[in-house]
């Protein structure tokens, strides 16, 4: 399996680590993005939208997962399934109606609800 996780929280990518430590943890979308650049199939990209250390912040800025959204979008890379685990509801909306939109399997699941069992069950399933 080939799992991304993108947040900026040192402690839920140590706990999602913890239950995933195959995954490929990042905290930027330039991270996420130069990642995706490779051509490589993703079997699940875990998105995260503020990040920085801040929180409710704009979808336009470059430094959030809408970035990387708009990114998918544009270039199309295979990836299986994209989980939405942000906190900001709204912008978790926002990304998950664009990616449908573009055709990818999407999926909301905020990280106070990413336990064991979630994280398993997202990371095994086609």
């Amino acid at each position: 399996m080939n799992i991304l996780f993108l947040d900026d929280c040192p402690q839920r990518t140590k706990f999602f680590r913890s239950n995933c430590p195959s995954a490929h943890c990042v905290e930027t979308a330039k991270e996420v993005i130069d990642i995706l650049s490779k051509d490589e199939t993703i079997d699940a990209l875990f998105l995260d939208h503020d990040l920085g250390g801040l929180t409710f912040v704009d979808s336009n800025r470059p430094d959030t997962g809408m970035e990387v959204v708009r990114w998918i979008i544009s270039n199309h890379p295979n990836i299986k399934k994209i989980i939405v685990h942000s906190l900001n509801d709204e912008a978790a909306f926002e990304m998950i109606t664009a990616l449908k939109d573009a055709g990818y399997l999407t999926e909301r699941v905020p990280f106070l609800r990413l336990n064991c069992d979630a994280i398993t069950r997202l990371t095994t399933a086609s």
